[in-house]
């Protein structure tokens, strides 16, 4: 039975297929989105990873290239080198320069392991010396036809990719020009590219591949090359080669998907270029989808399972409190382990009670008392049971309108000008009456049904300015009353400005109603000089007056001016602080 009351209970009910129906959508959307969103990210995540592994296989080939590129600058400051290119028979000025100078080239050669062969060329004795020899040769024994002469010595360092004896397919030759004491001599470094570390390490590595292009589109290194340099064009993937760009990468799908990612080498004048298949991933990612189909059953009925268990939590202070009203009692019901519903439950007896009291006595009062005396006993009320009573109207207003209703605003903002206007303090900044004045403006625009447009020009300078409270309301309520309300329009406007003025603080209320004829005019302003004897329909403006007199003596002053059919401006002036 109480499993039946459960089910048939309409909050558990709009909670179950609530949290059933948005559990639901956000499953289906993650799914959906998912889906069609992996293949994007897969791609981001592996144009990313090829970008990084370009960005480092560039610096480690730059690395191991500069490495070489500095062989040519010590080996110009080097003592058996420089003799060998300065004389003409330097073994007559130093015996076994050859052995040494050999033996100094060939600690180059363990040093960097891709290094292939350094040449010295001799402009004094027009010959050269090779890595590897016992002794110089001359310019006619070049083997390699690919090797300049001394004649074709280079004016700057240049680099240049060629192949040797069809023994060596991947060589870079560094051609050094070295100016000795105005001879022209040349320092040549043969790097072989296939030896170098990094390249090398590549070599087993079946998902990627890397190539060097030289800055006019030339191929000079591939695995397995047979040409150097030769065309680009005799690679698929280099298709996507752009030599108007230092670093481009893209994605290329198609049966067998790869990121392409090309990269200029900061210090040479070449392009290194990475192609990356991504095909095994692709296939990893369609299984892990296959796998996730598989699981939905089970994720669905834990989401089942949950959405029941987060349904009976969230409904559990609600049914109490639901079954509490349905059977209300005169206390705390028993049993009730939970202390937020214990506190709703205490509100509403005390509410209750309160109410049931309230009623009783205004039942009470409405049966005993006349209009005469309802006024004798209204004027004897408590101002702070006011209050209070104010604050127990919109708190019960809130229960029952709701906190977007009108009334609990209305009743929270005559709650708190009530309490202004009962507070001890008779001189507040004038910051403070604005605040205030606006609450004041709030109410009468729900009685006039906004039809006021009251405008408020406020200087900062005044802020701070004292003056007695409850001033400007009932400069207000005269604007709205006798210059507004006789024809009240939505055209109807009033303007209240606070300002200094040299050494004068002027605050002005003006309305643009009815106005007043002249001797209207100069009965008020009489009515409101005459501190003895007022009309009552003057009370307000008066009590302004005196007050604000009694505050700043003769230096006060209360100014009227009005025109009929154009409206009424209301001036109050007087010293401002430290003046």
């Amino acid at each position: 039975m109480k499993i039946k009351k459960l089910i048939g209970n309409v909050f558990v009910q709009k909670w179950f297929f609530t949290l059933l129906a948005l559990i639901s959508a956000l499953f289906v959307c993650f799914i959906l989105y998912t889906r069609s969103n992996s293949q994007k990210v897969l791609q981001s995540e592996h144009i990313a990873y090829g970008e990084l592994q370009t960005d480092r296989l560039t610096s480690q080939l730059d690395d191991s290239f500069t490495g070489c590129s500095q062989i040519p600058i010590l080996l110009e400051t080097n003592q058996w080198a420089r003799l060998f290119m300065l004389s003409e028979e330097p073994d007559l000025l130093f015996s076994g320069i050859y052995d040494q100078l050999d033996t100094q080239l060939a600690a180059y050669k363990t040093a960097f392991s891709a290094l292939d062969s350094i040449y010295l060329y001799s402009a004094a004795s027009d010959s050269f010396f090779r890595s590897g020899s016992d002794t110089p040769r001359s310019y006619q024994l070049l083997g390699d036809e690919n090797c300049l002469t001394v004649e074709e010595i280079p004016d700057e360092i240049q680099y240049v990719a060629r192949r040797k004896d069809d023994l060596y397919p991947y060589l870079i030759t560094i051609y050094y020009p070295a100016l000795l004491h105005d001879s022209k001599s040349m320092i040549v470094v043969n790097i072989n590219i296939s030896k170098i570390s990094a390249l090398q390490e590549n070599q087993g590595n079946s998902m990627q591949r890397i190539y060097i292009v030289s800055d006019d589109g030339k191929l000079l290194y591939r695995k397995n090359q047979e040409n150097m340099p030769e065309s680009i064009k005799n690679v698929e993937a280099l298709a996507h080669f752009d030599g108007q760009q230092d670093f481009f990468s893209c994605y290329v799908d198609g049966a067998k998907p790869y990121v392409y990612v090309q990269q200029h080498s900061e210090k040479y004048p070449w392009y290194y270029v990475t192609v990356t298949d991504t095909q095994n991933y692709y296939g990893k990612s369609v299984n892990f989808y296959d796998s996730l189909v598989t699981v939905i059953p089970w994720l669905a009925l834990l989401a089942l399972l949950v959405i029941v268990w987060l349904v009976l939590l969230a409904t559990h202070p609600i049914r109490t409190i639901s079954e509490f009203l349905e059977n209300p009692l005169s206390q705390m019901p028993e049993n009730i382990p939970d202390s937020e519903t214990q506190s709703i439950i205490r509100k509403f007896l005390n509410y209750m009670q309160a109410n049931q009291a309230l009623s009783e006595e205004l039942q009470k009062q409405i049966q005993q008392q006349n209009e005469a005396t309802f006024w004798a006993l209204q004027s004897q009320i408590n101002p702070h049971f006011l209050l209070n009573t104010l604050n127990l109207i919109r708190n019960t207003e809130l229960d029952t309108l709701g906190y977007d209703h009108s009334a609990p605003k209305l009743t929270l903002a005559l709650s708190r000008l009530l309490q202004y206007a009962l507070d001890s303090t008779n001189l507040v900044p004038l910051k403070t009456e604005f605040r205030y004045t606006d609450l004041f403006l709030h109410i009468l625009n729900l009685r006039y049904e906004n039809k006021l447009r009251i405008e408020i020009q406020k200087e900062d300078a005044v802020d701070e300015v004292l003056v007695p409270k409850l001033i400007l309301q009932p400069l207000i309520e005269n604007a709205v009353f006798h210059g507004c309300s006789p024809q009240l329009h939505v055209s109807n406007r009033i303007l209240v400005t606070a300002k200094r003025e040299e050494d004068l603080c002027k605050i002005t209320v003006s309305d643009n109603g009815v106005g007043m004829p002249p001797e209207q005019l100069q009965d008020l302003r009489d009515a409101v000089a005459d501190l003895d004897d007022i009309p009552s329909d003057s009370i307000g403006l008066r009590n302004v007056a005196l007050r604000m007199h009694l505050t700043y003596g003769e230096s006060f002053s209360f100014q009227i001016d009005s025109q009929p059919g154009q409206g009424t401006v209301i001036t109050l002036t007087f010293p401002f602080p430290g003046k």
